[in-house]
């Protein structure tokens, strides 16, 4: 697999910046900050608690999810942790979904397009899915 995320630098205003274990030994980091300070905040319906994952390098997956672990750990009411992946580019999604994502839904900003995909705790996994719950009659 390529690098996923070549040439990208963090920008500045990050809650959290960390380095993490790189898969070619070159430079890792990721930041989390709230995703409505993003320039996702038009882009889907994002939650008070919600954190956008933004990464740097090559980081591994596993090294990726433990840090999304930690993030949903740190605040209970986060439902979802967001990636933005640059649009249909197959190989960042594919290391997304190993580092635990999963895809959700492309979508248009002014910085350009993206494939976003998603964590989310168990608690709203576990929640009920109210259409599966509509009776339907014809």
């Amino acid at each position: 697999m390529t690098t996923p995320f070549p040439g990208r630098t963090l920008p500045d205003g990050l809650d959290l910046v960390t380095e993490l274990p790189s898969a070619s030994r070159g430079r890792a980091r990721a930041g989390v900050r709230h995703a409505r300070s993003g320039h996702l905040v038009d882009a889907y319906p994002a939650g008070t608690h919600d954190r956008e994952l933004l990464v740097e390098g090559d980081p591994t997956p596993a090294a990726t999810a433990e840090l999304t672990r930690q993030v949903l750990a740190a605040d209970p009411r986060c439902r979802r942790v967001v990636l933005p992946v640059p649009e249909l580019d197959h190989d960042a999604i594919a290391w997304a979904e190993e580092a635990g994502f999963r895809y959700v839904v492309d979508v248009d900003t002014r910085s350009g397009g993206y494939s976003l995909l998603v964590t989310e705790p168990e608690w709203v996994l576990a929640q009920p899915h109210v259409l599966d719950d509509i009776p339907l009659t014809e």
